[in-house]
């Protein structure tokens, strides 16, 4: 981290101070490849499609209760938004007919169409399709993941030696209920603002958090000695703490 960057800005949305290294958690989408499935093979693709929805609605339905009892019914409705896209019939239509016609692998399917309606919700402009764009990204993100087998982010603080600051481009609601307060401190997100369902979720749970602090996991090396302020939307730096090469 330069001298200019030893002090940063963001907006914050939750109050506290926390301190310690950061720790950067890429939470996007896993690179899929492209695979051509046999004609003969597309109706098992379509069956495992709708059993990855099937297992990512029980996750869901099981963060909706943590969520309930960590910060209350009402933040607990935020997962509702993501629990209705795994049933949007036009959505999840369009990846089954993705699969059919084009013979795409479930998970490149189903990453087709969450680039097609990003690019749409980007495109009109909106601010409350803005605001649903981590939803959209955290339901697909956890799909993708299960059809490939591949692990969560939520791993990476359960091997974390000592407190952490969370450093990421974007934080789905779904990754913030599962944060353990023994293993992260501080949150700072890229993305969003103080209406994101993240941002209402780590206020609600009560851990420190920025958001909309542009260039934070290029301008943030991990491992950085680090003090948020999340009431004054403030990161500041140590001088022991590791430069950008």
């Amino acid at each position: 981290m330069s001298p200019a960057d030893r002090l940063l800005k963001g907006i914050g949305v939750s109050p506290g101070i926390a301190m310690g290294p950061t720790v950067t958690v890429r939470w996007a989408l896993p690179e899929v490849p492209h695979r051509v499935v046999p004609r003969t093979q597309v109706e098992k693709e379509v069956r495992r499609l709708r059993a990855a929805l099937k297992d990512v609605r029980e996750q869901l339905n099981e963060l909706r209760a943590r969520a309930e009892a960590r910060a209350g019914v009402d933040e607990a409705r935020i997962f509702d938004a993501q629990l209705l896209m795994l049933e949007d019939k036009d959505f999840i239509g369009g990846v089954a007919e993705l699969i059919r016609e084009n013979h795409f692998t479930a998970e490149k399917a189903f990453e087709f169409k969450t680039l097609e309606v990003r690019d749409l919700w980007t495109a009109a402009g909106n601010p409350l399709l803005k605001e649903r764009l981590a939803d959209l990204t955290g339901v697909a993100i956890r799909v993708i993941q299960h059809l490939m087998h591949k692990r969560g982010a939520s791993d990476v603080w359960e091997s974390l030696s000592e407190p952490s600051i969370l450093v990421a481009r974007e934080l789905s609601p779904g990754l913030t209920v599962q944060l353990d307060r023994a293993h992260v401190v501080g949150l700072i997100s890229e993305e969003g603002t103080r209406t994101s369902h993240a941002a209402i979720l780590a206020h609600s749970i009560g851990i420190p958090a920025i958001f909309g602090l542009r260039g934070a996991v290029a301008r943030i090396p991990a491992g950085t000695k680090a003090i948020l302020d999340g009431t004054q939307g403030c990161l500041s730096s140590g001088p022991g703490s590791p430069r950008e090469t």
